[in-house]
């Protein structure tokens, strides 16, 4: 699943209330003290992994499924084999209501049987009249259910005036759809049936098998059986929908595959055409991805599918592979950013195809390997297909980021015990997602690529169609490639949390060059923390492009660089190790003066390692300007938005008004020459380097700089985009819409923000829709900012996401944003439910002052036991309010004194 969610500021994860009543199905016999005495054989509810008691084998599933209606209905038979003779088990079962249920045995004979749910999480039991023998059986239920309300399970959506059903089930949300053994460890073939209203198509992870009448004006769809899966990869679709046909993907000799795939792209009712773009690069995704892993796409077909309304980004369902409208409805002049996020998150849903899908994480504490294997292969992925969109940095983006998650007190490991239903969505964050794939990247690096993607091959080879664990891949990978040293390293990085720091000297003498390294733990200022090891494979590079490499496996180590003293070194060569650096201020200067020198990555992970140096007190407010003077004139995109997350984190939490002269002139006089190079307009044949760097440029003056030239042009643009009406031809580069709505809030112009609202109300383009969102929230008025809120809900669920991120990055969105949270929480609450409100607490993770600490802390937590997962979210936001409070205390007038100082 590609989250939309792993980002710094709170972002929505939604899904449906558990309700805690017990639901049963009656039966005529026995008696109820023979019904208690299987419930007292039944043991303790299992709150982590059901009981191996009884394994499934195999699912028939026939729904009725009218989208139009409440609730729908099942019949559910799960062929299992039991492991002992039993007169309980436990499985799986939210808000289902249960009106049948038997067991058959082998020899034809049929059970009484009694279902209940007995945990809010869904946990069920099914207990028997009498014995069940050992060997294999048959559960059998007819049931009914409500339609999920929180994007979850199986749910309906309305898009104009038709009626939509979707499946969302990763993770655990299969059981709100049918009773099951809701776990990833269960593999097994599943044949679906739905009995759907004759005008609707259906869509499943398998092909047709056939149609028929089912009377009653519906129509009964048979899907042919799938390859073994685990419930939460079942997909279901039902709705007048456009079904475009993608053509064959061809045989890929390369990877065995002798017959071609089919390709379709389904959306919702009329916007078939805008899904034609998008259905350009699957097939060479999937082509690329073939011939990595020299294995063919397992699956019988290949859907994308276009959801109006989704609580995630994507969702990687065997061969039905479900996404966010923006995601998919796009054409060739849609923006550059637009297009990048298509095809990364293409390549990152169909590398679960292989990670995932036909390999599966045993349980939830390795799901890890899914989601951090899809994030690094994504990029390698798509720069494959276009090699000058720009990916290459990708990994080392993230991984950035994620350290600042990584060095807080409450930070988790990588490879996290889950021990009950509220740890499991706490898995699906920036630490499974960024840093696994960060820790990947550096081992490819320390190993090379080639060998790397051997073992790769012999992972996926080796448990195809299983189920693995995290240390299956890691002793996998050694054994390929004959490194028996690299399970050590890779398992000190995916058992603890925490960023290492490699304190770097060089060293030169008349017998050769060496630089010595110290190893700790990176401490911010203001935390004490307990001191780990780790097993470091460190790269690093020298002015003549040489490359050492060496494992760091003890507090300190010396590393070889041959006979001359280079005039710098690159401690962390391409960024590529999951480490920050330090160097003394000799060497940050040495390193600051041929900054312009280095390569895009390795100025990328200077300025990072400054940044992170100087908020432990390692290095200087100045260092930081003088990486950003040094570079300002040709730095990448993606370095230029690092720039502004680091300047808009001090503008908001460290600089008074008095400092915003000399924080915008210094600004302006860096950037503003490179803007107006370039221009405002997409030039034909535009290098991808410039269009992406445009939008990058325009932020940092308009928000940052708030640079008046700037403003007025994109302001003009804005007004002609909201004059032309949505649909039009743009008025502005497709790159620059969303600061050009922005700046446009911040002209002063009163009337802007209600031009906003008209064109919000106007249209369905969620790309567009959230553009004018992310405007909206840079509003400094907080009577605007209200009447914005009050238009929450209009917005669909999905959508809040944005109000969510936008509003919480804004120092004065934030405040309003907060109050409105707290006055409309059970609202909220109803609407999103508790598991929805996971990352609530990290609306305030931006806050710098003690007021908000607090706050946060008396509102959330008294409601901690009724939210789960919330503890951890929590302690997070509330690191991060006293991390930035001490820094400002620490540093705070060192870095004013630098930005008056900065030229």
């Amino acid at each position: 699943m590609r989250s939309l969610a792993i980002l710094a500021s709170f972002v929505l994860v939604v899904s449906v209330a558990a309700c805690g009543k017990t639901n049963q199905a009656k039966t005529a016999a026995p008696g109820d003290a023979a019904w208690q005495e299987a419930a007292a054989q039944a043991g303790p509810i299992p709150m982590a992994m059901l009981p191996r008691v009884v394994t499934p084998t195999d699912y028939r599933l026939t729904f009725t499924i009218d989208p139009t209606q409440a609730r729908f209905t099942g019949h559910d038979e799960i062929d299992v084999k039991f492991a002992a003779p039993r007169r309980a088990i436990y499985l799986d079962g939210l808000d289902l209501h249960v009106q049948r249920v038997v067991v058959r045995l082998a020899s034809g004979q049929t059970v009484a049987a009694r279902y209940e749910q007995v945990h809010s999480s869904g946990i069920a039991r099914l207990l028997f009249a009498e014995i069940v023998p050992t060997g294999p059986a048959t559960l059998i239920f007819d049931y009914d259910a409500p339609f999920g309300q929180s994007l979850a399970g199986l749910y309906t959506v309305s898009d104009g005036s038709e009626q939509y059903a979707f499946t969302q089930f990763e993770s655990t949300d299969a059981r709100r759809a049918f009773p099951s053994f809701d776990e990833p460890g269960f593999k097994t073939p599943f044949t679906v049936t739905v009995n759907a209203p004759g005008a609707d198509k259906v869509i499943a992870n398998t092909p047709v098998t056939y149609d028929s009448s089912a009377g009653k004006g519906l129509t009964k769809t048979v899907f042919a059986p799938t390859r073994p899966l685990p419930t939460y990869l079942i997909a279901l679709a039902v709705g007048p929908f456009d079904i475009v046909d993608g053509g064959d993907i061809p045989a890929n000799p390369n990877a065995h595959r002798t017959v071609p795939i089919h390709l379709r792209g389904i959306t919702t009712k009329g916007k078939g055409d805008q899904i034609r773009y998008a259905l350009t690069f699957t097939p060479k995704i999937i082509l690329n991805l073939e011939s990595y892993f020299g294995i063919a796409y397992p699956f019988q077909k290949l859907d994308l599918l276009a959801v109006p309304d989704f609580a995630a980004g994507a969702m990687e369902n065997a061969g039905a592979v479900t996404f966010r409208e923006r995601l998919l409805l796009l054409n060739a002049n849609s923006s550059l950013d637009q297009k990048r996020a298509s095809l990364s998150v293409q390549s990152h849903e169909l590398t679960h195809q292989w990670f995932g899908d036909l390999v599966t994480p045993r349980w939830w504490d390795d799901i890890w390997l899914n989601e951090s294997f899809a994030n690094w292969m994504e990029s390698k992925a798509s720069a494959a297909v276009e090699p000058d969109w720009s990916f290459e940095r990708e990994r080392l983006e993230s991984a950035i980021r994620i350290m600042d998650v990584d060095e807080l007190p409450s930070a988790r490991q990588i490879h996290q015990p889950v021990n009950g239903p509220d740890e499991i969505e706490n898995s699906f964050d920036g630490i499974t997602y960024d840093k696994g794939a960060a820790v990947l990247t550096m081992f490819e690096s320390y190993l090379g690529p080639d060998l790397f993607n051997r073992g790769i091959h012999a992972y996926l080879t080796k448990f195809a169609g299983g189920n693995a664990t995290a240390y299956d891949f890691v002793g996998t990978i050694a054994q390929t490639t004959n490194h028996p040293e690299i399970v050590e390293a890779f398992n000190s990085f995916i058992n603890q949390p925490g960023v290492p720091d490699l304190q770097t000297t060089l060293q030169c003498a008349s017998n050769g060059a060496s630089v010595g390294v110290a190893q700790t733990m990176y401490v911010p200022l203001g935390r004490t923390a307990p001191q780990r090891s780790w097993k470091i494979p460190m790269c690093l590079s020298t002015p003549t492009n040489a490359r050492s490499c060496q494992l760091i496996d003890a507090g300190s180590a010396t590393v070889s660089l041959g006979a001359t003293c280079p005039f710098y070194v690159v401690p962390n060569a391409e960024g590529k190790g999951y480490y920050r650096y330090t160097m003394d201020e000799k060497g940050w200067a040495a390193l600051i003066k041929t900054a312009p020198t280095l390569s895009p990555a390795d100025q990328l992970a200077l300025f990072a390692n400054v940044d992170a140096a100087l908020h432990a007190g390692q290095a200087s407010a100045a260092d930081l300007l003088a990486v950003i003077s040094a570079v300002a004139p040709t730095a990448q995109w993606d370095l230029i938005a690092a720039f502004r997350d680091s300047l808009h984190n001090l503008r908001q939490k460290i600089l008074a008004n008095e400092d915003m002269n000399s924080y915008q002139a210094f600004l302006r006089t860096h950037f503003a020459p490179r803007l107006a190079a370039i221009g405002y307009a997409e030039l034909p044949n535009e290098a991808p380097a410039i269009t992406l760097a445009r939008p990058q440029l325009a932020a940092l003056l308009v928000e940052e700089a708030r640079d008046p030239a700037t403003i007025t042009a994109l302001t003009n643009a804005a007004n002609g985009t909201l004059n032309a009406g949505t649909g039009a031809e743009p008025t502005v580069a497709p790159d620059l819409l969303r600061e050009s709505l922005r700046a446009g809030m911040l002209s002063g112009d009163a009337t802007f923000g209600n031009r906003l609202i008209v064109a919000l109300q106007g249209s369905q383009d969620e790309y567009f829709r959230s553009s004018v969102i992310y405007a909206m929230a840079g509003s400094e008025d907080p009577a605007y900012l209200d009447k914005v809120l009050a238009l929450t809900p209009q917005m669909r669920t999905g959508e809040l996401r944005y109000v969510y991120q936008y509003m919480g990055a804004e120092p004065v969105a934030r405040v309003q944003f907060w109050t409105w949270f707290k006055a409309n929480y059970p609202a909220l609450l109803k609407r999103l439910s508790p598991f929805g409100m996971l990352r609530a607490p990290l609306i305030l993770a931006g806050a710098c002052d003690s007021g908000s600490r607090s706050d946060l802390e008396s509102f959330f937590r008294p409601k901690v036991p009724q939210l789960p997962g919330t503890q951890r979210s929590l302690a997070l936001a509330e690191e991060q309010i006293d991390r930035c409070i001490a820094f400002k205390q620490a540093r705070g007038a060192e870095v004013e004194s630098a930005i008056k100082a900065a030229k």
